[in-house]
């Protein structure tokens, strides 16, 4: 039951990113997305620099809302591609 509550609360979060970044092709098949979660893992894809200023924005709205706390010792940034 927790793990079904915690998708539920981390939608708004999901959907602000969504709504705010570019999306990005996976493979020939696959939908663009900008944003990927499984269970409390979620992968955020940047294109450019000021992805991640939309993306810290969006992660301090998102915990001053909810009360949720992000980890910085549990996150990680990968710069991939050009």
């Amino acid at each position: 039951m927790s793990m079904a509550l915690y998708a539920l609360c981390l939608q708004p979060l999901l959907q602000m990113l969504e709504l705010r970044l570019p999306e990005i092709q996976i493979g020939r098949s696959a939908r663009p997305v900008s944003v990927v979660a499984y269970a409390d893992d979620m992968t955020v894809f940047a294109t450019t620099v000021t992805d991640f200023t939309i993306i810290e924005e969006s992660i301090r709205l998102y915990e001053k809302a909810s009360g949720v706390r992000l980890n910085p010792l549990k996150s990680k940034a990968i710069a991939v591609g050009r």
